[in-house]
């Protein structure tokens, strides 16, 4: 825990910390963004299209570099930052949606360049004010700001200079004449923002604000690079389509296979060494020179990192694309992004390694070189060999770690393992959290394309047994401590898995005939993934006859559960529709799903091992924090090619707002009462606590917000390109009651977690339940965004009444 000395409505951190729940969420708004970045370069992959991608990361890249500074010297989630923060989130969210019409405006609503200008200017000049009012910066920072500041002003005014050239002209001629001269004067402008903000930022100097805690600053970094290879994951389903049943062939498989194997292997060349080498580089310098350091390995050495990163995501897309619908662009493009990215990210490692461990060698030339040399091979063969190709040359920088760098390689390893055996969440259980990203957005897009009864229980089913695996390795995560090669390659395999059950679950129940048997391929997948847990489990606690005893206990409805769900597969069923559910099928998978809980359960509260009763609460509360990021990109997805409108912004703002009250409803005391009542019971209650308050009750809470992502997607969708004053249509009666319903889950499920933890009743989110259940008849009708605008302001109102009555404050979860 930092110390916190206040100043004003802002409280200043000092010394060691992490980063908050808070900034994670502002992270996940980041995932959107990248990720539309990454569609409209994927859809425009030619000579143009590549750079404008390339300068719109460096932009956003711009606008989350600044953060992590004000992370560093200002806490995020105390005093009048929470409602600076969340207008943050709303105005990144925003930026993400018009990062389509960054360059090229689109007709029928607001210039989308415009927009974007002016929501990259407030996003980045927000951290600067705000560090600037903290009264933190060191003596001689006046004179550093009257001469940074001009630079960084003049860069946005380039930027909205750059918005506002002309996108077209009235006269076909004038159109041919002028579109290049137009073309090149925006890029241009552009090119100018971004040299005068970096310019700005190397006169503000280094030591203008101090690096006050070196943890928090190496994992604030460090997620940033887990986002990046969570992107290229994402890309993996993106590039098969979201809730799209396309047929599943081998081909599919492999694609799937060897991509999440490339992101896995490029996140274990980060976080094997470099990651904690680098800190501790940090602890070892001095503090005047700790600063310069941190900006020139993490600010800037960390952008060509996470663009290699994007553009790997942004070549598996396009690969895994190909194997659907050949499209028209060049062959060498594709292999250029795919290959260069994994070069330029690997580049940046080097850097980044030489500047803080003064280290140049070891396997990341190797894998630049044997990169570069399959570069000239791969365009002779196929897509998919191409993506071999380069998965193996990544991998075999491991073995090299393995074999030829052995003797460096472990004595690296000695140095770092201090750090690497502090507590807290890991970066292996971060990667693994990182598909279910993609995995709730894979439940919400199916109940989207079938908004009928049918498929709110197909996409439950799919959630139920997604969140029985994610218990299982949360559990195996905090009695595993280590970072050994092995543990980590399980990690991979399970995320590989993970991966393949959510790109099969549109077909989970029935499958079309066209491809490999979808319902068998899914609980195939999942079947290895409880194997191995199991496997996992039982070498863990080999040599203890009483946990063996547990894992036999485990074991019966594991594979009981196991053996229903490959009778429910095998079901003679008409093929034809992948949505067909009978009663038959959806009955058998619920009595699985209750023998694997029921059973579980019961011989999970017999468990009599220690464990942390704060790293498996920080556990869940990532999950919710993984899920309100994953309605976001729900939201984002549902009008990615609708024309920026004012609905749409006001729409965004009012969706963001809902979801940061669902936000401060958990975070502000709920997850605060979890930990401290994990923490004083005692070791033969704590397991029974933890799984009916965490492992069962959670699902719901996790179910809510599918739900509301359900109705803020349908809702985002009917907006159109009506004006902001035109009243619009109402949303469906199912996605409106998923919307409103899925609140009133959260809130019941909230409720049920602190009576399970304290035993206590909480009347104000009661009568907030009930008002909110009165509600949902009562705004069936109304237009959609009515609706939507009325249940964020009871949400935010019954938040306000709580502040004013709590006295003092209760401190934010971390």
């Amino acid at each position: 825990m930092r110390s916190v000395r206040r100043f004003g409505r802002l409280h200043l951190a000092q010394g060691e910390g992490s980063v908050t729940r808070l900034e994670l969420f502002l992270d996940l708004i980041f995932v959107f963004a990248f990720l539309n970045v990454t569609g409209v370069t994927a859809e425009q992959l030619n000579p143009a299209g590549l750079p404008r991608g390339l300068l719109l990361l460096v932009l956003l890249w711009g606008c989350w570099a600044p953060y992590a500074w004000l992370g560093n010297i200002l806490r995020l989630d105390r005093g009048v930052m929470p409602v600076f923060m969340f207008g943050l989130s709303a105005t990144l969210f925003v930026l993400g949606l018009t990062a389509r019409e960054a360059f090229i405006d689109r007709p029928g609503g607001l210039s989308g360049p415009v927009v974007f200008a002016i929501c990259y200017i407030i996003a980045r000049s927000g951290a600067l004010v705000f560090a600037t009012a903290a009264g933190v910066a060191q003596p001689g920072t006046r004179q550093r700001l009257w001469k940074a500041v001009p630079l960084i002003v003049a860069g946005e005014l380039a930027l909205l200079a750059a918005a506002l050239v002309p996108s077209y002209e009235h006269s076909e001629q004038a159109f041919a004449d002028g579109v290049v001269a137009r073309e090149w004067i925006r890029f241009a402008l552009v090119a100018c923002a971004i040299v005068a903000g970096y310019g700005g930022t190397f006169l503000l100097g280094a030591g203008t604000w101090q690096i006050r805690s070196i943890r928090y600053w190496a994992e604030r970094h460090s997620l940033i690079i887990l986002i990046g290879v969570g992107e290229a994951i994402i890309s993996v389903g993106l590039g098969q389509g979201v809730a799209v049943a396309h047929p599943l062939t081998l081909e599919v498989l492999a694609g799937a296979l060897l991509s999440v194997a490339l992101a896995g292997l490029l996140w274990w060349t980060y976080f094997d060494i470099a990651r904690y080498a680098a800190e501790l580089a940090l602890e070892r310098v001095s503090e005047a020179r700790r600063a310069l350091l941190g900006r020139d390995a993490y600010s800037f050495l960390h952008l060509p990192m996470m663009a290699g990163l994007i553009l790997v995501a942004l070549g598996i897309h396009h690969t895994l694309s190909e194997q659907r619908v050949p499209s028209e662009t060049s062959a060498t493009i594709r292999l250029l992004v795919l290959y260069g990215g994994v070069i330029l990210y690997l580049v940046g490692l080097i850097l980044f390694e030489v500047r803080t461990l003064r280290l140049l060698g070891r396997s990341p030339i190797l894998g630049i070189l044997l990169v570069g040399s399959l570069a000239a091979i791969a365009p002779r063969v196929p897509e998919l060999a191409q993506l071999a190709l380069l998965t193996a040359a990544v991998g075999a920088m491991a073995l090299a770690d393995a074999t030829v760098f052995r003797h460096r390689h472990r004595r690296l390893h000695a140095e770092i393992q201090p750090l690497m055996k502090q507590s807290g969440v890991t970066p292996k259980e971060l990667f693994f959290d990182l598909v279910y990203v993609y995995a709730f957005l894979q439940v919400a897009a199916m109940m989207a394309d079938d908004p009928t009864w049918r498929g709110v229980v197909r996409g439950l089913l799919v959630l139920t047994v997604l969140w029985i695996a994610w218990c299982a390795y949360t559990w195996l995560g905090i009695a595993v401590r280590s970072e050994h090669p092995v543990v980590r390659l399980v990690v991979l395999l399970v995320v590989a898995l993970t991966a393949l059950i959510t790109l099969a679950s549109p077909e989970a129940f029935s499958t079309d005939g066209t491809g490999l048997p979808g319902p068998l391929i899914f609980v195939t997948c999942y079947a290895l993934i409880r194997l191995l847990f199991l496997a996992a489990f039982w070498f863990n606690v080999r040599q203890d006859r009483t946990q063996r005893a547990a894992v036999m206990r485990n074991a019966v409805p594991t594979l009981l559960a196991l053996a229903i769900l490959f009778a429910a597969a095998l079901m003679p069923q008409p093929v034809g529709d992948v949505r067909l559910l009978t009663p038959v099928r959806a009955g058998v998978w619920v009595a699985a799903i209750a023998i694997d809980l029921v059973g579980n359960r019961l011989a999970g509260a017999r468990h009599s091992w220690t464990w942390s009763a704060e790293h498996w609460a920080d556990r869940y509360s990532l999950i919710i924090i993984i899920a309100l990021g994953q309605a976001v990109i729900s939201m984002g997805t549902a009008v990615v090619y609708t024309p920026i409108s004012a609905r749409i912004i006001v729409a965004a703002t009012v969706g963001t707002a809902l979801l940061a009250a669902l936000w401060w409803i958990y975070f502000s005391t709920t997850a605060i009462h979890g930990k401290r009542a994990l923490a004083v019971s005692p070791g033969d209650q704590r397991s029974a606590l933890a799984q009916d308050a965490y492992a069962l009750l959670h699902l719901p809470m996790i179910a809510g917000i599918v739900f509301v992502s359900l109705g803020l997607g349908k809702t985002m969708s009917v907006l159109g390109n009506r004006g902001l004053f035109e009243l619009g249509v109402p949303v469906y009666l199912l996605p409106h009651l998923a919307l409103f319903g899925g609140v009133i889950i959260y809130l019941l499920a909230d409720h049920a977690i602190r009576w399970r933890l304290t035993r206590r009743v909480h009347p104000q989110r009661i009568t907030q339940t009930l008002v909110i259940t009165a509600l949902a008849p009562a705004t069936a009708h109304l237009p959609a965004l009515s609706a939507l605008a009325v249940l964020a302001a009871v949400c935010l109102g019954f938040i306000a009444i709580e502040m004013r009555r709590r006295v003092p404050l209760v401190q934010p979860a971390r």
